[in-house]
């Protein structure tokens, strides 16, 4: 049997989750993949030094390390870092809310108190967490932002005495052995660039690279070839700007290079997407090979199995051309999704009696097998990091004379390709097309708000640094992957919100007001449940004052104390919401907070949007303005712009409104999302709800009765 050479990319990669606005990024997920998989896989690897591998480095990850590195910080650890009793009421919540975010059976349930904290808060999808809150004192928050910060850190840092005696300890834990543990994490993360340079510079490991900031390139290139493999798809307006796709490369490796002190080949298209367009821009950026999915491979020749799978191959395009290798796409899931269930014994058995299998059936001189997948993501759901799998994978393919552990830059340099493939498949390593970030109503949302916005720029390289950074980062897949509905999270709305965040950004940079409807969430509104629903027809006088008590009894009622959600800490400007209707009106009522309502400004303005079926309707007025019945605006889409009629206003005490149905053009039985937002100086200050909308459905004279029944 001829030896399997067998190559093992690990792909590291997180979007960049800069908040341009706060100077700090809004997720932790650099930081707490830093001290579990960043770290922990190098470090292990190390121990076997007879054993190869590649790392896939993404430039949008190394920015971030290097902002840490820098004294940056994440929301999540400034949270953390906020002794436990002063956190305020909503701070509270956002703790209660995200501080349990991992994977519970392997990082919340081994751990006692942790495990009984997460019962104290309730595991219930729906739950109010101003009650919530209520149970839990301060040593309570203290012990729950330790653990969330230690449930994380990884298998090579679990002998750090710290950790031990934190572990040990259980509970009960003091403001000074939480800092200690923070300032580990930031220690952690100081180490990870010198760890890979020294197992690059040792020839151990070698380091590739993607697009800066981990765009779908083709794409880029020209939305429209997503139709090569999705002829009916409806698209967004046409984006194509390959200038971008080859800036996104060179500035990629370029930044790489500088972080890693070497020249860098390789080059793993996000998420293994290519076409024939993408192999020149690929060449002119310095790469000399690049890997993508079997599936492109065997669409690419018309041929199947492991004798075409298991070689490398040239891809050529007018007149430029590039070494490829091709993933093995079950046995690479195996390790991120299967073998977590097996013992590591099991699961190393099974990965090479199958990869031996694949190399005696290729009947090649010298097979080769490349295993790629994410590098970070599935240890958190291995009962131990992931480090038994890990381990017997390095022990065994080092002393298995049948199997040689080696990087995909050694084996071309032994065995050039000897096939070209002239005209490459279209298409991604996810059911070889581009569906996950293209063709749903949010995708090409996005997909034309990027393309509006790049408009502006004559060229990426001819625009201040900021405005290409911010461009170049809204360009990134991870955006368009939370977008439409194959994919869901507790973070969707912060996705989104980062997103538009760095095409406002574009703006800002520029010196120009930022695009209206970057304001406006692209995530599908998802119903809020409010404390009570509207039960009954209301008619109330438009004076702003409660003129009686049971003058909105009836109406809708939403409290964002208590609803507030993740992502937008800070106390509410409101204390009620209220919205109702009678047959003829639409009806909405604000209570400011009292400490508020004297300290409105002028140029305070408040925007309802109402989202119906076929339109969406956004009223903005100047609650202070004078004669504020005449600044009420109704606008629906970008045109038909009403004016003075368009309802009535009243604001003093409480601010109430009223619109005509007739006016908003929606019809009985329509279902309509609704959402209010209070801008001060051209910023948006707070949105209520703060992700997702309140709903109502139009009523008919028949609206009471049924309520009666029901």
């Amino acid at each position: 049997m001829a030896k399997l050479n067998l190559a093992i990319l690990w792909h590291m990669h997180q979007p960049f989750y800069y908040d341009w606005e706060e100077g700090w990024l809004s997720l932790p997920w650099v930081r707490l993949h830093a001290v579990k998989a960043y770290f922990d896989l190098p470090s292990l690897l190390e121990k076997y030094p007879e054993a190869r591998s590649n790392f896939n480095l993404v430039p949008s990850l190394l920015k971030q390390l290097r902002f840490y590195e820098e004294g940056g910080r994440d929301f999540f650890f400034i949270l953390s870092e906020k002794p436990a009793r002063d956190l305020s009421p909503e701070e509270q919540e956002f703790l209660l809310r995200n501080f349990f975010s991992c994977h519970w059976e392997t990082l919340i349930f081994p751990h006692p108190r942790y495990h009984e904290l997460l019962r104290l808060r309730g595991t219930e999808e729906k739950l109010d967490l101003s009650r919530v809150r209520e149970k839990f004192k301060p040593q309570d928050f203290l012990d729950l932002q330790v653990w969330f910060n230690l449930a994380w850190v990884g298998f090579a840092h679990q002998d750090e005495p710290l950790i031990k005696e934190l572990k040990a300890k259980g509970r009960h834990f003091t403001e000074e052995e939480k800092r200690s543990l923070l300032e580990l994490h930031l220690e952690i993360v100081k180490k990870i660039v010198p760890l890979y340079r020294r197992l690059s510079e040792a020839g151990q490991i070698e380091i590739s690279t993607s697009a800066f900031y981990h765009p779908i390139l083709p794409l880029l290139i020209d939305t429209d070839f997503a139709r090569r493999n999705l002829p009916e798809a409806p698209l967004p307006p046409r984006f194509s700007y390959p200038e971008d796709a080859f800036l996104q490369l060179l500035s990629g490796r370029n930044f790489c290079e500088e972080i890693m002190g070497q020249a860098l080949r390789g080059l793993w298209p996000s998420e293994g997407s290519v076409c024939p367009e993408l192999i020149p821009l690929a060449s002119r950026a310095g790469f000399s090979w690049l890997a993508s999915d079997e599936e492109i491979l065997y669409r690419s020749i018309g041929k199947r199995g492991p004798e075409v799978l298991l070689k490398p191959y040239f891809l050529s395009h007018e007149g430029h051309r590039i070494a490829a290798v091709f993933r093995h796409h079950e046995l690479s899931d195996r390790i991120g999704f299967v073998y977590r269930h097996l013992s590591p014994e099991e699961a190393v058995r099974d990965l090479f009696q199958t990869a031996k299998k694949l190399a005696q059936e290729s009947g090649l001189e010298e097979p080769f097998l490349t295993l790629i997948l994410d590098g970070e993501n599935p240890w958190e759901y291995y009962q131990d990091g992931g480090k038994g799998f890990l381990s017997r994978f390095f022990e065994e393919a080092c002393r298995d004379p049948e199997v040689e552990l080696l990087t995909v830059g050694e084996y071309l340099s032994r065995f050039p390709p000897k096939e070209e493939i002239p005209n490459l498949y279209t298409g991604s390593w996810i059911n070889a097309n581009f569906d996950i970030w293209i063709g749903h109503e949010e995708e090409n949302r996005a997909w034309e708000l990027l393309g509006r916005t790049r408009r502006l720029l004559p060229s990426l390289e001819e625009v201040p640094d900021e405005a290409r950074t911010a461009l170049m980062a809204a360009e990134g897949s991870d955006w368009f992957w939370w977008f439409g509905e194959h994919f869901s999270s507790l973070f969707d709305q912060e996705f989104d919100r980062l997103f538009r965040g760095h095409l406002r950004q574009v703006f800002k940079a520029l010196g120009k007001e930022p695009l209206p409807d970057l304001s406006l969430p692209i995530r599908r509104p998802r119903p809020i449940e409010p404390l009570e629903v509207p039960t009954a027809f209301i008619t109330p006088e438009i004076d702003g004052q409660e003129s009686f008590f049971f003058e909105w009894a009836g109406a809708g009622k939403y409290s964002p104390t208590v609803l507030g959600e993740a992502m937008y800490v800070g106390k509410s400007l409101l204390e009620d919401l209220y919205f109702g209707f009678d047959l003829q009106n639409f009806y909405l009522r604000l209570d400011f907070r009292r400490e508020i309502l004297e300290h409105l400004s002028e140029e305070t303005t408040i925007k309802v949007i109402l989202s119906g079926a076929k339109h969406q309707v956004n009223v903005s007025f100047k609650p202070r303005a004078r004669e504020i019945q005449k600044t009420l605006k109704l606008q629906k889409g970008p045109y038909n712009l009403y004016g003075l009629q368009a309802g009535k206003i009243a604001f003093s005490q409480i601010l109430e409104l009223a619109i005509p149905f007739e006016n908003l053009g929606f019809v009985v039985g329509e279902k309509i999302y609704l959402c209010v937002e209070i801008w001060e100086n051209g910023l948006l200050r707070e949105r209520i709800p703060r992700s997702g909308c309140l709903v109502f459905t139009v009523p008919d004279e028949n609206f009471e009765q049924v309520m009666w029944q029901v």
